[in-house]
C-alpha cells in the first residue's frame, strides 16, 4: 500500500513483543521504518505528538492509566477537532478501559490477548482510517487549523454548518460547546448541551461540560450529579474524578473529596494531582500528620505550602477561620527554613486577620513576611500601612497595596481554578510567577 511521505506513527509501549509486532505490522502497510519512533514515557511521546502534525498513535494501557490518558488529553488539546488516529492496546479485559478509548473517539482497541493477527488487523483498518479524508473529515481539519491560529469565528462557522447537516452528532455539538467555553461564552455553551444532556446516549464529556456550566452558574449540586453521571458511563475517566474531588472541597465536603481522589489511585495509583487532592481533603478533616505523611514523599516545599493555602482557603470560605488560620501557622511552621514561601504564608495570615477586625495580628504576620524576605514590597506596603495607621481595623482599605500591584501571592480564585482545570497542588504557576491583582483583598472576599 502507497503512502503519503509525511506519514509516520509514534509507539509507546514497554512491552518489546508488542512493539516488534506492531513495527512489522506498520511496514507491512507502507510505513517506512525511520517514520516509525518509540517512546519509552509518556513525557517523551507527548512531546513527540506536539512535534507532528498528524501521526499514527499506538498506546499500551501497561504504561499506566494516568500517563495513557495524559497522552491522550494532551493529543486532543494539541489537536482539538481531529485528533491523531489511535491503536490503543491492553492486556487485561476490562470495559472500563473501552469507555475510556469511546471517550477519546480511540476506534481502534485490542485488549486481553494480543496476537500478531490481531495487531495486523487493527494497524491496516488505522491505516485506513488515516488515508480516509471523508468531506466531514476535510470539514473538521479545517476548522481545527482556524481554531489553533485563533480564529475561533471561523471555526464556530464550520462546526455549526456541520451540526446544521447533522444535528445527531454529539461529537461536533461537543467541540462547538468548547469553542464556546474556550470563549468564554458560557450561556451559548449551555444552551447547546441543554439539547443533548438529557439523552441516554449522551456522551460522558457531554455531561462533564455540562457540569462545568452548572458549576459557573453557581448550581454544585447539578453540576455534581451531571459528573456523577459521566462517571459512571466511564469510571476511569481520571480529568473527570479530579474534578469531582476538587468541586466536593469548594462546597466543604472533604470526605466525598478523599473518596473521589481515592478512586483515581485505585486504578492510577502514581497520580500526583489525585495524592495532592487528598492531602487537601486530610487537612480539611483535621488529619494533618496522615496528609504530612502524602506530602513528603511526593511535594516539594512549594507544592506543599499551595497545598496548605489551599485547605486555609477552603477552611476560611467554610466559616472556619480558626481552622484556616491554624493550616497557615503549621505550614509556617513547616517552612521555617524556606524564608521566601514562610513569608508569602505569613502575608496571607496577615490579610486574613486584617480583614477579620484584628490588625495587631495582622501587623505581626507582615512584620514577619518582611523579616523572612525583605524584597518581598507587598508585605512592606502593608505593614507600612498598618504602622501608620493609613488603613481602618476590617475595612476594604486596609492593608491594601497600590492598584494593579504585582503580587506573589498564595490566594486563587478557587472558581475559576475549577473552571480552568488547573492542578489541583500547584497554585503559584512556575517558580512563583507574579500575578497582576487589581485589589489583593478581593481573593479574602471570596473565600471568606
Amino acid at each position: 500500500m502507497g503512502k503519503p511521505a509525511s506519514a509516520s506513527a509514534i509507539l509507546l509501549t514497554k512491552r518489546p513483543e508488542i512493539r516488534d509486532a506492531i513495527r512489522q505490522a506498520l511496514k507491512a502497510e507502507g510505513l517506512k521504518a525511520e517514520s516509525i519512533t518509540n517512546s519509552a514515557d509518556d513525557k517523551d511521546c507527548i512531546q513527540k505528538v506536539a512535534r507532528s502534525e498528524y501521526s499514527l498513535l499506538i498506546l499500551d494501557w501497561e504504561i499506566g492509566a494516568e500517563k495513557i490518558q495524559s497522552v491522550l488529553n494532551q493529543s486532543r488539546r494539541a489537536s482539538q477537532l481531529e485528533s491523531h488516529p489511535v491503536f490503543l492496546v491492553a492486556s487485561h479485559e476490562d470495559e472500563n478501559i473501552v469507555a475510556v478509548a469511546r471517550e477519546f473517539f480511540v476506534t481502534h482497541i485490542a485488549i486481553g490477548e494480543v496476537t500478531n493477527e490481531k495487531i495486523q488487523t487493527e494497524i491496516k483498518g488505522l491505516v485506513r482510517e488515516y488515508l480516509n479524508v471523508s468531506p466531514i473529515r476535510k470539514m473538521l481539519l479545517s476548522a481545527d487549523a482556524h481554531r489553533r491560529q485563533g480564529n475561533s469565528a471561523q471555526a464556530l462557522d464550520i462546526l455549526e454548518k456541520i451540526l446544521d447537516k447533522q444535528p445527531d452528532n454529539q461529537r461536533v455539538a461537543l467541540e462547538i460547546a468548547e469553542t464556546h467555553i474556550h470563549e468564554s461564552d458560557w450561556d451559548k455553551a449551555l444552551e447547546l448541551l441543554n439539547k443533548f444532556v438529557k439523552r441516554s446516549d449522551a456522551l460522558p464529556r457531554i455531561r462533564q461540560l455540562y457540569a462545568r456550566c452548572r458549576l459557573k452558574q453557581g448550581d454544585h449540586e447539578g453540576a455534581i450529579a451531571a459528573l456523577k453521571d459521566a462517571q459512571l458511563m466511564s469510571p476511569y475517566n481520571i480529568e473527570r474524578l479530579l474534578e469531582m474531588g476538587d468541586l466536593f472541597l469548594k462546597i466543604d465536603q472533604p470526605s466525598q473529596a478523599e473518596a473521589a481522589f481515592n478512586q483515581v489511585l485505585d486504578f492510577a495509583a502514581g497520580s500526583k494531582e489525585a495524592k495532592l487532592g487528598k492531602s487537601t481533603s486530610k487537612l480539611l478533616q483535621g488529619e494533618i500528620n496522615e496528609a504530612l505523611q502524602i506530602l513528603q514523599s511526593i511535594a516539594s516545599p512549594r507544592e506543599l505550602s499551595a497545598v496548605f493555602n489551599t485547605a486555609a482557603i477552603l477552611a476560611i470560605r467554610a466559616q472556619n477561620f480558626d481552622t484556616g488560620m491554624g493550616l497557615y501557622q503549621k505550614a509556617a511552621q513547616i517552612l521555617a527554613n524556606n524564608n521566601k514561601l514562610s513569608a508569602r504564608i505569613f502575608f496571607n495570615m496577615g490579610i486574613g486577620f486584617v480583614k477579620q477586625g484584628k490588625p495587631d495580628k495582622g501587623l505581626k504576620c507582615f512584620q514577619k513576611a518582611v523579616e523572612n524576605d525583605p524584597s518581598f514590597q507587598p508585605a512592606q506596603f502593608n505593614l507600612k500601612v498598618l504602622i501608620t495607621g493609613q488603613g481602618k481595623a476590617g475595612g476594604s482599605e486596609a492593608a491594601t497595596p497600590a492598584k494593579g500591584a504585582p503580587v506573589r501571592d498564595f490566594l486563587a480564585d478557587f472558581d475559576e481554578k475549577l473552571s480552568a482545570q488547573l492542578p489541583m497542588g500547584d497554585m503559584l504557576g512556575s517558580d512563583g510567577e507574579e500575578v497582576e491583582l487589581d485589589d489583593l483583598f478581593n481573593d479574602i472576599d471570596k473565600v471568606g
